[in-house]
């Protein structure tokens, strides 16, 4: 039989029995539309973790909390065990090869002004912040070193802060809000900030890191950020080392990582991190979504049952008069790669705008997530589709094309 027969015979066949044919499919296109949706999500949060990192700039070094055998691994991890002081970030503050270093303490609490309230993240942070990642200021000023010194209580709001305590952001600057029961001068607002490791900055107010440390009862820092000068990013990470070994009184002539008890990470060692995770997730989420392939693979092997069944006196009359086995497998066979590679065009079509979809409603929650069209996702998931058609069109196809003609005309 002809390719061109075969096709119009199969198709003849799909469109007699449309609701079933509609059933078949269906668990296809929602398999393939799973398996993009998963990939698109994965690359997008691919995209998002890079960018995460991508903004504190390439130059810049992160000194957190934790033991150097885990360097490498991106941003500060605020659950470790915390070994950072103020004396670390005043030594490094001081060395001629740091333009700039920042100490940051983070913590939450309620924030009030007359009768609004809010629970907000606080930043204990320096003048510096706003040198190692650029930022504007909308209205007043930023903390200023006499504010670190002295441990005033002052206080910066991000900007979707300030709206929501006074209205208006212009009216911010010189009232006095509260944080854990003490007041707090408000000296300026912040431009609109988006976000920064994974973290609102426009929902953040900025005090001197030594006044929420003192209020706080706090003797560590989360992390110190540093911005070199004059020396490689590679080099400084080994200054540091140096420094904090000497602060923290670590008997490590060797330089053992295992045996410090704090992390250096770079811009670099953070992204090839979150590619890391990235390509984990997205592999984790498209074997998730696979499954519901494989069901739907079932499905069209289930339905290929029924109709070999059904049309069993049919098989015995075509074979009855001339039909080969290689003609009738043929036939089955086209059947169901038609029935899946339809399913995987309507799925890969569904599977898109779902993934649009998706990507629009994360990102109204978290700034920074943007639609990637998953072009790997689409050319797998479409293979894969037609695969399960022959795969598991198969077996359905063999059963027809082995039937005896006799006992199959016989059969009601």
């Amino acid at each position: 039989m002809r390719f061109r027969d075969l096709l119009h015979v199969s198709l003849g066949n799909i469109l007699r029995t449309r609701g079933r044919a509609l059933l078949t499919t269906l668990g296809i296109v929602i398999g393939i539309a799973s398996v993009i949706l998963m990939v698109a999500i994965g690359e997008a949060a691919e995209k998002y973790l890079l960018s995460q990192v991508a903004s504190f700039g390439p130059d810049v070094l992160f000194v957190a909390n934790g033991s150097g055998a885990d360097e490498q691994r991106g941003p500060p991890n605020l659950l470790q065990k915390q070994s950072l002081t103020e004396r670390d970030y005043r030594e490094l503050h001081r060395k001629p090869w740091v333009r700039h270093a920042n100490a940051t303490v983070i913590l939450s609490d309620i924030v009030t002004y007359e009768s609004e309230t809010l629970f907000g993240q606080i930043y204990g942070s320096t003048p510096d912040e706003i040198a190692i990642f650029p930022s504007g200021v909308l209205h007043g000023r930023f903390l200023l070193e006499e504010d670190i010194d002295a441990e005033s209580r002052v206080v910066v709001l991000g900007l979707e802060v300030a709206r929501r305590l006074f209205g208006d952001p212009d009216e911010a600057v010189g009232k006095l809000i509260k944080i854990k029961r003490q007041n707090y001068r408000v000296v300026g607002v912040m431009q609109k900030a988006g976000t920064r490791f994974f973290t609102k900055l426009d929902d953040v107010l900025y005090v001197p890191f030594t006044t929420a440390m003192r209020q706080y009862n706090r003797n560590r820092l989360n992390f110190i950020s540093v911005l070199p000068e004059g020396i490689s990013p590679a080099r400084a990470k080994e200054e540091i080392r140096l420094v904090l070994r000497d602060t923290h009184r670590l008997d490590n002539p060797t330089g053992d990582l295992a045996k410090d008890d704090f992390q250096v990470n770079s811009q670099e060692d953070a992204a090839r991190n979150a590619n890391t995770i990235g390509q984990i997730l997205q592999i984790l989420l498209g074997s998730v979504a696979a499954i519901s392939l494989v069901v739907g693979g079932i499905g069209i092997m289930n339905i290929m049952y029924v109709t070999v069944t059904e049309r069993t006196s049919e098989i015995g009359l075509r074979k009855s008069i001339g039909a080969r086995q290689r003609d009738v497998l043929g036939q089955f066979l086209a059947e169901a790669v038609v029935l899946t590679v339809v399913g995987g065009i309507l799925g890969i079509l569904f599977g898109v705008a779902c993934s649009a979809l998706a990507i629009q409603i994360i990102s109204r929650f978290q700034d920074g997530w943007s639609f990637v069209m998953p072009w790997n996702g689409m050319m797998v998931a479409f293979g894969v589709s037609a695969a399960i058609g022959i795969v598991f069109g198969f077996f359905p196809a063999r059963k027809a094309a082995r039937l005896n003609p006799i006992e199959a005309l016989r059969y009601e």
